[in-house]
């Protein structure tokens, strides 16, 4: 007999509190950190870090105190032990109002088991009586008790820590000293203490390390006077190491920014407003001021906006001659691989929201951006994650499309997210441009430059670049006049330089190692994609005659075979013009020029990027009369495909609606007594910046975002070399925006 509808309940068991710690917690770094937070939310103005080691058989153990406004019996009753609870949901703000609340999912409570084995949390507000929490973790995973099973201490009484005399006064004085700072108010009856026993890891000098750096990066270093960001309220972290390891005590102190962060070759300050209007001024050589740049950085975006922001970029060049003026400043840095450590520890973009971190940007090796990425792409005008220490300011209040991960490390990829990123990467590529002209030779190759044909890299430490070493003489250094530090340090600076030089060499090599792979492969590519072509139009031709066989027997057959044969049909010619599109990356041999129509091959060329032309809606027209030319076809649709997908490229960022347009012009005139030939493309779209155009034809030079910089570079090399002419930038051109044109002076008789 079937039971009436009756209702049921989830009861979790008590080990999900051990679950949940692990999973929303990576590591104890992380789960430190929000116990610091729970102190800034509770207004507190000192954190108090008191590490004790593992000696002996026991597990060491940590304190955190803070003197922050602490709880009453009734909060912890009725907020500390309900989790879940929507307290933070209902009051973002602290109690002092100034500053916008941190914690908002109770993770505090997990942190502490992720610590240790047992905590006890000690709080008193002021006027209120203590309370002291202890809660021993293990409880929580034996057996099969129920959550609302498992027990924890909890008393209430009269002040033991809190109050005055007592052990949080005597210890905030200790910590204080003779600071004004030092105010009754600072070591006032409130606040509270955790107390975590039995680390479940150990705390070495690496660890130490990470966990100084990470704090040091809660706050933002001061941000430059220009830059209007919140105020940070006074909040300071304290580190005490108990160890009998001279090593680790060097870690006592209060945490702070390093001193390196002051000191950037370049910088890029200012705001992005919420409809992507960006006021952001460039720095070079420390404080010059070098472009002011006014424009929207959301042009074409169609992805809904993420907020005003502001944002600090600090950038740093990393060869010895560079790095040498930072090595006369107090950075605690004593050669120039230790300035390089200082740069590389402090490098990273950090989110900051309402002030204060975000978790995980700015970690070591948390690349939200993907410099490291581009830079593969381009190492001559990107910058990499490891030369950029990067400070984005967000509210919570502005940016609701922002949101923090349910387990408290980075945002959800929204699409406010991924605008943020792409306008982020915007404003960088602005400042990789000032400084690819900062450090640009005079004598930088002309436009049409040609590419010098390169060997493969050879390994680090390998081949030819195994004598670029000075290693031996290092060791002999080292042995024969060990006390020597002007010697010593000159061997290491010269050991850097060279080493940096190498590491240029080894990129540009890279690059055309990877462009001579590229064209094996294209090769490959199509010799097998067009036998394969050829065995599908045989066998379309084969479906076409058995189509019209069915036709006689059964029409309904010969419409569903004549339809597939069409379909399929469509998708051979697809293919067949992405083969002519990718030619010009082939590493075949040029082949014999022969006599051809100009505006045949450009009308080929053209057809290459049909579904992209289609898909932005631009209207290409070819104009001027055909001439009939000596070349080798591949030689046009190179020229042409790069003049003309840079065009398009530029015309997708014209708001929808407006016209986009390209014209190619044709035109045979006399120059010096002989016949040469122009072919020029012309567009409507935005142009070339007024503060570029003589950085255009630099090889890897590339305004686009996820530019490669090698196609105007190629496109010339051909003009060049093979019909003595050249490619250049016409101004004013025949429409408004872009106009390039190619000037062939051989074979056109």
């Amino acid at each position: 007999m079937d039971s009436a509808d009756e209702k049921a309940f989830l009861r979790p068991r008590a080990r999900l509190m051990s679950t949940i710690g692990e999973e929303l917690i990576s590591n104890e770094r992380v789960a430190l950190t929000e116990l610091v937070k729970n102190a800034y939310d509770a207004d507190a103005s000192l954190v108090l870090i008191r590490l004790r080691t593992p000696r002996g058989g026991d597990h060491g153990s940590l304190e955190v105190w803070d003197n922050g406004h602490g709880m009453a019996p009734s909060t912890v009753r009725g907020t500390w032990l309900e989790i879940a609870t929507p307290h933070r949901h209902r009051n973002p703000r602290s109690e002092s109002g100034r500053r916008r609340v941190l914690g908002a999912k109770g993770i505090g409570r997990f942190a502490s088991a992720r610590l240790a084995r047992t905590a006890a949390i000690t709080t008193r507000r002021v006027g209120e009586p203590e309370v002291t929490l202890r809660i021993n973790w293990g409880d929580f995973t034996d057996g099969d008790a129920y959550l609302d099973e498992v027990p924890v201490s909890l008393a209430i009484g009269q002040p033991s820590v809190f109050g005055n005399g007592r052990e949080a006064d005597e210890t905030f004085r200790e910590i204080l000293g003779g600071f004004t700072s030092a105010t009754p108010e600072s070591r006032a009856g409130h606040g509270t203490v955790v107390r975590l026993q039995g680390l479940r890891s150990d705390w070495g000098t690496e660890e130490l390390e990470a966990l100084r750096l990470s704090l040091s990066r809660l706050l933002p270093p001061p941000p430059p006077a220009e830059l209007s960001v919140p105020d940070q309220p006074e909040f300071s972290i304290y580190i005490q190491v108990s160890d009998d390891d001279s090593d680790l005590r060097r870690f006592n102190g209060f945490v702070s920014a390093s001193e390196t962060l002051a000191h950037p070759r370049y910088r890029l300050v200012g705001t992005v407003d919420a409809q992507g209007e960006a006021n952001l001024t460039i720095y070079g050589d420390g404080n010059e001021q070098v472009q002011v740049i006014n424009e929207n950085l959301r042009t074409g975006s169609v992805r809904p906006p993420c907020g005003p922001f502001a944002l600090d970029f600090r950038v740093w060049d990393l060869e010895s001659s560079a790095v040498k003026d930072l090595l006369r400043l107090d950075t605690g840095a004593r050669n120039i691989s230790e300035v390089r450590e200082l740069i590389r520890r402090n490098s990273g973009v950090t989110l900051y929201r309402d002030g204060f971190r975000v978790q995980p940007f700015g970690e070591s090796g948390y690349d939200w951006l993907g410099f490291d990425q581009r830079r593969i792409n381009n190492p001559t005008l990107r910058l990499s994650n490891r030369q950029v220490a990067g400070f984005v300011y967000i509210s919570a209040d502005d940016n609701p499309g922002l949101q923090d991960r349910s387990h408290r490390e980075g945002l959800i990829d929204t699409p406010e997210y991924e605008e943020l990123k792409a306008v982020i990467e915007k404003a960088v590529a602005k400042l990789e441009q000032v400084r690819y002209r900062l450090r640009r030779p005079e004598h930088e190759t002309p436009p049409s430059a040609d590419l010098l044909p390169t060997a493969p890299q050879a390994p680090s430490g390998q081949g030819v670049f195994q004598s670029f070493n000075l290693q031996p003489l290092r060791k002999v250094v080292a042995d024969r006049h060990p006390d020597d530090i002007v010697l010593n340090r000159a061997i290491e600076e010269a050991s850097e330089t060279i080493n940096e030089g190498v590491r240029k060499v080894q990129e540009i090599i890279a690059q055309f190692s990877r462009l001579a792979t590229l064209g094996t492969l294209v090769d490959v590519v199509l010799h097998d994609g067009r036998t394969a072509l050829s065995n599908i139009a045989f066998t379309l031709r084969s479906l076409g005659k058995a189509t019209r066989k069915a036709e006689q027997h059964d029409s309904e057959l010969s419409m569903t075979l004549e339809k597939i044969r069409t379909d399929l049909s469509a998708e051979e010619r697809a293919l067949d013009r992405l083969f002519a599109r990718i030619e010009p990356l082939s590493g075949r041999k040029r082949g014999r020029p022969r006599e051809m129509s100009l505006h045949g091959a450009i009308e080929e060329a053209v057809d290459v990027l049909a579904s992209e032309i289609t898909k932005h809606g631009v209207r290409v027209t070819l104009d001027g009369e055909d001439q009939t030319i000596t070349a080798e076809p591949g030689d046009i649709r190179t020229l042409v495909v790069n003049l003309v997908s840079n065009a398009v490229y530029w015309l997708s960022t014209v708001p929808e609606g407006e016209p986009r347009e390209i014209l190619i012009e044709t035109e045979r005139l006399e120059e010096n007594g002989r016949d040469v030939v122009d072919i020029t493309v012309s567009d409507n779209g935005p142009g070339v910046r007024e503060e570029i155009k003589d950085l255009i034809f630099d090889t890897y030079f590339s305004d686009k975002p996820d530019g490669v910089g090698l196609g105007l570079s190629i496109a010339g090399s051909v003009v060049k070399d093979f019909y003595d002419g050249g490619l250049g930038l016409v101004s004013p051109g025949t429409l408004a925006g872009a106009s390039f044109r190619a000037r062939l002076r051989r074979r056109v008789a």
